[in-house]
């Protein structure tokens, strides 16, 4: 099943797309200062960062990130 939103916010990354190119943002953090989303369990952030980085908003599920 593809990952298309930030789950604990039901916002869509496609949606998280639109706000960041009518607000400028570049970053993850300064989507987070024009909309609320990534701040439970932020699993959504590598997904954002990669939306970023490609301008997708459906991706593949991504390996989990060892934080040790």
């Amino acid at each position: 099943m593809p990952v298309t939103r930030c789950v604990c916010f039901n916002k869509k990354f496609s949606e998280l797309k639109k706000i960041a190119k009518a607000n400028n943002c570049s970053s993850l953090e300064e989507l987070q200062e024009k909309v609320t989303f990534g701040e439970n369990c932020k699993r959504c952030h590598p997904y954002v960062k990669k939306m970023f980085e490609t301008g997708e908003t459906v991706f593949e599920v991504l390996p989990v990130e060892n934080s040790d």
